[in-house]
């Protein structure tokens, strides 16, 4: 298989450039390669995401190919463990780093699943159900992981905070958002199962198109919020007895 050369994704990974992200923990200048999409930052370690525009290493399925494994190997993100010794509110953070990451995904899943679906019939992309597969594994992480995480915020972290501040804290607001994500994810799981059912596809993958960028503006709000408010308030309240309770409801 031969791979056009002047892919923008592929060129981004093979012809990095750097770019500069405020840290949304203290503000300080953070360079991100064009074929990253974290660092931390070097002030206070919070992981910046640059998540304007995702490494096609992340889901494309013809990447390796296309930059050669060797680079895609050293590129592709692993799944790292929170260090031994840490808090929850740490494993909380690392956390809201894999949905960050999963949220690119979602962005570069869903522009290819929208230009392949609207493709002429005689010239049919041969990978549109991968990026249905690719949507899927997404939609799946969101049922497992991401709901485990909301859980454990909603059941745990929340009314601990709370006890300290008469409920007069942010946690009104991140309930209602998370109420919010569920609605839309509804729409998602819907939307992809309905793409290959419909005579329409194009208008489905735009559909989903769509809903996929309001759960991308909400939840990195969502976790813009939870990393500069609620994480640093809980660690200047909560004591250790209560992060001891905290951490029966993360394992």
């Amino acid at each position: 298989m031969s791979f056009n050369k002047s892919c923008p994704g592929s060129r981004a990974v093979k012809e990095p450039t750097p770019e500069y992200h405020p840290c949304p923990n203290c503000g300080e200048e953070v360079e991100i390669w064009t074929h990253e999409l974290s660092y931390p930052c070097s002030k206070c370690g919070t992981r910046v995401f640059r998540i304007q525009r995702p490494s096609c290493i992340d889901w494309c399925p013809h990447a390796k190919d296309c930059i050669g494994s060797e680079l895609y190997d050293g590129l592709k993100p692993k799944k790292s463990e929170t260090p031994a010794g840490s808090t929850p509110l740490d494993t909380l953070v690392k956390e809201h780093e894999e949905a960050l990451t999963k949220l690119a995904q979602l962005r570069a899943t869903t522009v290819c699943l929208k230009v392949k679906a609207t493709a002429p019939a005689d010239k049919a992309a041969p990978s549109f159900q991968v990026d249905l597969d690719h949507l899927n594994d997404i939609i799946a992480f969101f049922d497992g992981d991401l709901r485990r995480h909301f859980s454990r915020e909603e059941n745990a972290l929340f009314p601990i905070v709370d006890r300290h501040i008469d409920g007069s804290g942010p946690s009104k607001v991140l309930l209602a958002e998370h109420k919010d994500l569920w609605e839309k994810h509804d729409l998602l799981k819907a939307g992809a199962q309905a793409i290959k059912a419909d005579g329409n596809p194009g208008v489905v993958a735009g559909r989903i198109y769509d809903i996929a960028s309001q759960i991308i503006t909400l939840l990195r709000g969502h976790i813009e919020k939870e990393n500069t408010s609620l994480v640093p308030l809980a660690r200047s309240l909560l004591t250790e007895e209560e992060l001891q309770e905290l951490r029966g409801a993360w394992k």
